[in-house]
């Protein structure tokens, strides 16, 4: 089947890059590095705790990039910005490391996904 003007209507009319030329390929994604942290965060002096529900310890900081977000076991999570990744890589603990399949994986396996909230270990 085609258009009234020969063209097939399932291959798309524009294209992100001129004829004869070849597509950039997709960035790769970021590493994604995730670190189980049972101690308090004191960065800066100052104590974090959960907006939700109002933990202070036993985190999960994950690394993307030079960005570090903190997960708590209830699941919430957000973007600190008081921590590098300097700080990240100082609380990884010596031992083998795990590639998970996908980032829900990763949080059961850990258990940072909400089974174990208001659950402290240690």
């Amino acid at each position: 089947m085609t258009t009234p003007d020969g063209r097939d209507p399932h291959t798309p009319r524009y294209t992100n890059y001129r004829f004869g030329q070849s597509p950039e390929p997709a960035p790769e994604p970021p590493a994604v590095l995730a670190i189980p942290h049972p101690d308090p965060l004191t960065p800066r002096g100052i104590l974090i705790t959960c907006p939700a529900c109002g933990a202070g310890r036993d985190w999960l900081l994950i690394q993307v990039g030079p960005q570090v977000f903190v997960r708590c076991r209830c699941t919430m999570e957000w973007l600190e910005h008081d921590l590098d990744a300097e700080e990240a890589d100082q609380a990884r603990q010596p031992g083998p490391e795990t590639e998970w399949a996908s980032m829900e994986e990763m949080y059961r396996g850990l258990g940072f996904d909400g089974i174990l909230a208001y659950s402290y270990f240690g």
